[in-house]
């Protein structure tokens, strides 16, 4: 009596999990199904520029305020032009201009692809690797040459390691179909930016 108790209660249980699994699938597939349904552009009759800085305008705040302090980092690079490290630092940091510019008219907005925007930064950051753990490109950078040069050049090639890795994982999204422009309701709904204003 207690065994067969025991295996109706065992049976019944397993049917209310195996329920509550298939309702679980079926909420996430017409989830996943009203989300791409979602606009994932902006409308093509807006200008590229007010599409363009919509997009920005709708990245999330941290992904704001990684970028100005990227940017930052950077400009400290024209108070050492007369290191060969500033040049190479101001020589990548103008290079991803035409990058951007180039993703922007294709893409209409930011997307996960825009992770390419910095390539030229993995060429610096390997030379800057180079110029501060080896001396294969001569002696290499030391607190003889001021500790905050060294702190800056460390910080520099720290934080832009971190950025490229953060951008090779965008790209990896982008090409698993993650291909939304920032700030359409698709990209809102997936969580990954604000929703663009339309009056902005």
């Amino acid at each position: 009596m207690l065994r067969r108790n025991t295996k109706h209660y065992l049976t019944r249980n397993w049917l209310e999990c195996d329920r509550a699994v298939r309702s679980c699938h079926r909420r996430n597939e017409g989830l996943s199904a009203m989300n791409h349904a979602l606009p994932s552009r902006f409308d093509p009759a807006l200008p590229l520029g007010v599409s363009a800085f919509r997009s920005w305008r709708a990245m999330k705040p941290w992904v704001m305020a990684w970028l100005w302090y990227l940017n930052v980092i950077y400009w400290i690079g024209f108070l050492h032009l007369d290191r060969p490290e500033g040049r190479w630092a101001v020589a990548a940091y103008l290079a991803v201009g035409p990058v951007i510019a180039l993703m922007l008219v294709v893409q209409r907005g930011l997307t996960r692809l825009s992770g390419l925007i910095h390539l030229p930064w993995a060429v610096f950051v390997a030379w800057l690797g180079l110029r501060l753990h080896t001396e294969a490109l001569g002696p290499s950078v030391s607190f003889a040459d001021g500790w905050l040069l060294l702190a800056w050049l460390h910080l520099l090639f720290w934080s832009t390691l971190i950025c490229l890795a953060f951008d090779a994982v965008d790209v990896a999204r982008w090409l698993a179909g993650e291909r939304y422009v920032i700030g359409t309701p698709a990209a809102h709904a997936a969580g990954a930016s604000k929703l663009a204003k339309t009056g902005a």
